[in-house]
């Protein structure tokens, strides 16, 4: 071999070498502010979580300081102890589970046949009315708080549990993100089913449901989390002290004890238990339906 030759095929190893470090370092670029992105995302939406948890072990005067205190001087544990004597926190809680269960069991049976009616069912008319539903996602909720007001309140559920309950049993979102998921079903799995003789309600609870899981678990979180935390509904209704729920108790704390904003922040952060809790249990599902729910359809 001629010393030319060699001396290209290095020249050649070297270019090489040097494009596959420049490549490298475009990608460890690309995913350094990939990752900066993420991190600063991360970090403006869990301040003010974990604001709140620190601020529950403060006194006011930490609270108010400028310029602010990020840690307490001492934990004052008390606080909890006054945020669940002045909300009456064992009767608010069991409202409030009672009320939120209800709703996400209602709405994980009505949207998920809701989403199977529309996705695997065939009738006339069938793709028309779903759109004609998904149109009243269109509407701003604001507008329906007054006539859904004026109809409670003449079917005397004011003050009740089914006047909590009733309005919110199934949600057009919900039956949009089942029936995405669902596409994904294959068909043959129904016909099948419906060959050996299963009806639509036994092809519904035998193969969509179990099959359904995934969806099943990101519908129940994200029903349970907007019935847990609602507040303005539950504020035009329940006047009634013992009918309260968790978010119209913390939100009257201040009639009730003044601008005592610890006890506020404590009951506030009492209130964000379950919904964490819910979504440990959960999150295994969670990832993977949201990823086929938006891959379908």
């Amino acid at each position: 071999m001629s010393t030319s030759t060699l001396e290209q095929r290095l020249a050649i190893s070297r270019q090489t070498a040097a494009i596959q470090r420049q490549r490298a370092v475009r990608t460890v670029l690309r995913q350094a502010w990939l990752w900066a992105i993420i991190i600063m995302g991360l970090i403006f939406m869990i301040t003010p979580g974990v604001w709140m948890v620190l601020a529950s072990f403060k006194t006011r005067a930490e609270i108010q300081a400028v310029p602010m205190q990020l840690l307490p001087e001492t934990l004052r544990f008390e606080n909890y102890a006054r945020a669940i004597e002045y909300t009456k926190f064992p009767r608010v809680f069991f409202n409030s589970l009672l009320i939120t269960v209800a709703i996400t069991v209602a709405n994980v049976f009505t949207c998920t046949w809701g989403g199977y009616t529309f996705g695997k069912l065939r009738w006339p008319g069938r793709d028309f009315v779903f759109m004609l539903l998904l149109s009243t996602m269109m509407i701003p909720g604001f507008l329906t708080l007054i006539p859904r007001y004026v109809l409670v309140a003449k079917l005397g559920l004011l003050n009740t549990y089914g006047g909590m309950i009733i309005p919110f049993l199934t949600g057009t979102f919900g039956i949009f993100l089942t029936k995405q998921f669902m596409t994904g079903i294959p068909n043959d799995l129904v016909d099948a089913a419906t060959v050996d003789g299963c009806s639509a309600l036994g092809v519904y609870w035998r193969i969509i449901l179990p099959l359904s899981k995934p969806i099943i678990a990101v519908l129940a979180i994200f029903v349970f989390d907007w019935a847990w935390d609602d507040l303005l509904w539950g504020i035009m209704i329940l006047t009634d002290r013992e009918m309260w729920t968790l978010p119209v108790a913390i939100a009257n704390l201040r009639a009730q004890v003044g601008n005592q904003f610890e006890y506020q922040m404590a009951g506030s952060t009492l209130s964000v238990i379950p919904v964490i809790l819910l979504f440990i249990v959960l999150q295994r599902h969670i990832v993977r339906g949201v990823a086929l729910s938006g891959l379908k359809g």
